[in-house]
């Protein structure tokens, strides 16, 4: 039987499709979650799932790290943002089963233990490269390498130290939450990978592999990796 993957909405139309045919390619059942005012009527769910997604999207408020708005912020979400945290909240306490979050999911485990986020690279590091490729490059063709740390559990899945990805972000990792490994940099020294301290599977990564998918196998193995976690417990 398939392992069932929950993936949190997003607000950005189509993009959700990425997720779903990623996850069923690498050998899960995927189940698109609502974006609810009450997350706990979510609580039935969560229950029956074997993993759980958390998908890119708008920007998180940076009132929820402390800071105030800055130039070069992008939409905020508030809804999603309250939905998100508690369901992530959730899952860490209540559940056992893997976690993975992609682009906005990196930054939502971050912010969730505790930690911040650059609002805007291109204001704030405007001597790295440029991550917000989205009108630049196709969505699913790499644009610049990320360095893997050699004793991680991204590294032990890919079978190599540095990885070509894609990259549509303008904010990324700034203070690191407790309990939160870095585990993959672009060159320009931006945040890319991390993974929770521990044996369980808690992955967040900055690119959208969802995308790479369909025509890179590299990009499939982090969901390969993930669903036989999934379907282990």
């Amino acid at each position: 039987m398939r392992p069932v993957i929950g993936i949190t909405n997003t607000t950005r139309a189509g993009f959700i499709d990425n997720y779903t045919k990623a996850v069923a390619e690498a050998g899960g059942a995927p189940l698109i979650l609502p974006i609810l005012q009450d997350s706990d009527a979510l609580n039935s769910v969560l229950d029956r799932l074997d993993g759980i997604i958390f998908t890119g999207g708008a920007d998180i408020d940076p009132n929820r790290y402390n800071e105030q708005p800055i130039y070069g912020l992008g939409q905020v979400t508030p809804a999603r943002d309250a939905h998100d945290f508690a369901l992530l909240t959730r899952c860490l306490e209540h559940h056992a089963f893997p976690v993975l979050g992609i682009c906005r999911g990196i930054q939502l485990m971050n912010v969730q233990a505790g930690g911040s986020c650059y609002q805007a690279l291109e204001k704030q590091k405007p001597d790295g490269i440029m991550h917000s490729l989205i009108d630049q490059y196709p969505l699913e063709y790499p644009s610049h390498n990320v360095l893997l740390e050699r004793d991680s559990r991204l590294h032990a899945i890919y079978g190599k130290e540095r990885l070509a990805v894609n990259s549509f972000h303008h904010q990324s990792l700034k203070d690191l939450g407790a309990g939160l490994s870095v585990t993959a940099r672009a060159e320009d020294g931006v945040v890319e990978a991390v993974e929770r301290d521990g044996e369980r599977f808690v992955v967040g990564v900055q690119w959208h592999p969802e995308m790479m998918a369909p025509r890179d196998a590299d990009a499939l193995k982090l969901f390969r990796a993930f669903i036989a976690e999934c379907g282990s417990g």
